[in-house]
């Protein structure tokens, strides 16, 4: 067999089983054609033709491993310590600033109702103590004087001490028996007067004082005089 002939026919063969590229250029542009035409007969423009993707020569997993590696390269850069921290620009300092203001705002309208309502406390409770004070100023007056009226002063109390101070009181001499006085003019011996086991009292008055010595002088006169 010629060697010529063998290597046509394997050609031909090889050929009958791939479609060249000539063939797949002449595809594509009939079917773009029907694909225009179809939409020139319902009276509408035809969507914009998509890109043709580059070929990619990979293989399957080497595709699926190349995006699954960029995808990880992703997350590694997104979860760095230093990404995650960023300085505020200039519309974020505005609005944190205004919204701080308008905070201070609202917690200075508060204070100042508190100290209103407590001003307005302080000012009732005055004029309520003021209210009272003044009705109950009549009334104490009234019963003061209504108790002045019902109870008398009572009357000093008088030292009994005091009352009796600078009286003298007189007692009576005791009596000398007549019996006994006539035995003792007639004998001319002084005689005293004994009471029945009494102790002679002290006199308490200038009047008992001056009749005492008085008897002693009688007593003196009437007693005889001694012998030579």
């Amino acid at each position: 067999m010629d060697p010529d002939a063998a290597l046509a026919a394997a050609t031909s063969t090889i050929s009958s089983r791939f479609e060249s590229q000539t063939s797949i250029d002449e595809a594509k542009e009939n079917k773009l054609k029907e694909w225009k035409e179809a939409y020139a007969r319902i009276g509408q423009e035809p969507p914009p033709e998509e890109p043709d993707q580059e070929y990619d020569p990979r293989t399957l997993f080497e595709r699926l491993q190349s995006q699954k590696d960029t995808k990880k390269e992703e997350w590694d850069s997104k979860m760095k310590l230093s990404n995650q921290w960023r300085g505020l620009d200039s519309e974020e300092q505005r609005f944190l600033a205004e919204k701080e203001a308008e905070k201070r705002a609202e917690q200075r309208k508060v204070e100042e109702r508190e100290a209103d309502e407590v001003r307005e406390y302080r000012e009732r409770l005055a004029a309520k103590h003021a209210s009272q004070a003044t009705v109950e100023a009549p009334a104490i007056a009234s019963s003061s004087s209504s108790a002045s009226k019902k109870v008398p002063p009572k009357p000093a109390r008088k030292d009994v001490k005091s009352l009796m101070k600078g009286i003298v009181v007189k007692k009576k001499p005791k009596a000398v028996t007549t019996s006994t006085v006539t035995k003792a003019t007639s004998t001319g011996t002084s005689v005293e007067p004994k009471s029945a086991g009494l102790k002679r009292e002290a006199p308490d008055s200038a009047d008992e004082i001056a009749e005492e010595k008085r008897l002693k002088v009688g007593k003196e006169e009437t007693s005889p005089m001694p012998s030579t």
